[in-house]
């Protein structure tokens, strides 16, 4: 099989863009001022059966509403596809519903329609709709400029480990898994001024080169925020908080570049022009999560 880039490549080769302005490769797809995304949650990949089901179907709208932040969009409305394993009860859906309802309110849009089916195992599919008059794209950074994080990294893979192993506490953490939120807000600031952006669901890394394409980076090891749960953890665990938040996934923080030091983010690096991320001089490897790759995450 080949790997996920490697498949996304083939799709963008094989289907131009056609009408829209922009086709496969970034958060968004772009016709006019309209922006359109989807993302599929998988049991046993994206989530735990244990996932509670108000969080789960929160978290199934919100990881599509941050791929608009990352365009600086505005919400319009989504579609949800269903698959159903049979042993799901009325309570569990109607949980699940409560929290789709409750992450569509919070956003500002709305459902509109999409697809019911049973399964095996529970698949949950969603495309989001929004609006945004000049959407930020990926690979328009210039060497020289600031790289930026708005919100934490590590909490999620960290808070998965917890609630797999079963610790007791651990609670942003946990909720960072469960429930992650999309910065809608801070998108919608930092497209005025971005040259790029995008939002953090594969690694930061891996997610970083992505947005930085045929550029490179230097980052600073003591630029990044370290949230004190995640210090703790990783003292519990003797592992490094830093391995975390540069390989950690699913946290939904959004990462931009821009000439200066304005908006909502943190400085962390600049772009260079060598094509490699380096942190305080070190090459990194660029690896993080990957569909179809055994040593990913």
């Amino acid at each position: 099989m080949r790997s996920e880039d490697e498949i996304i490549e083939l799709l963008r080769r094989r289907f131009p863009p056609g009408k829209v302005q922009v086709g496969i490769g970034d958060d968004a797809a772009v016709f006019g001022d309209l922006v359109f995304t989807s993302d599929m949650l998988v049991e046993g990949t994206h989530f735990l059966r244990e996932h509670p089901p108000f969080f789960l179907g929160r978290k199934s709208v919100n990881v599509n509403l941050s791929d608009l932040a990352a365009m600086g969009a505005e919400p319009l409305f989504i579609l949800m596809d269903l698959a159903l394993p049979r042993r799901l009860t009325s309570s569990w859906l109607d949980e699940f519903l409560n929290g789709v309802e409750s992450a569509c309110c919070e956003a500002g849009c709305s459902l509109v329609g999409g697809d019911i089916s049973s399964s095996e195992s529970l698949f949950v599919s969603v495309a989001a709709v929004g609006r945004a008059e000049a959407p930020v794209l990926r690979g328009k950074a210039r060497k020289g400029e600031g790289i930026y994080l708005v919100g934490d990294l590590g909490l999620s893979r960290a808070g998965r480990e917890a609630i797999e192993e079963k610790l007791e506490g651990f609670q942003t953490l946990k909720r960072a898994f469960w429930d992650p939120k999309p910065r809608l807000e801070e998108g919608k600031r930092v497209a005025k001024f971005a040259s790029s952006m995008i939002d953090v669901s594969d690694g930061f890394v891996l997610d970083l080169k992505k947005l930085l394409q045929d550029k490179g980076a230097l980052l600073f090891a003591e630029k990044f925020p370290i949230h004190p749960e995640l210090r703790e953890y990783c003292r519990l665990k003797g592992s490094s908080p830093l391995d975390y938040v540069l390989y950690g996934g699913e946290d939904y923080a959004l990462v931009y570049t821009a000439e200066r030091g304005v908006g909502p983010g943190v400085m962390v690096g600049k772009v260079t022009g060598d094509g490699v991320i380096r942190l305080d001089g070190k090459v990194l490897s660029v690896k993080g999560f990957s569909h179809f790759m055994e040593n990913s995450g």
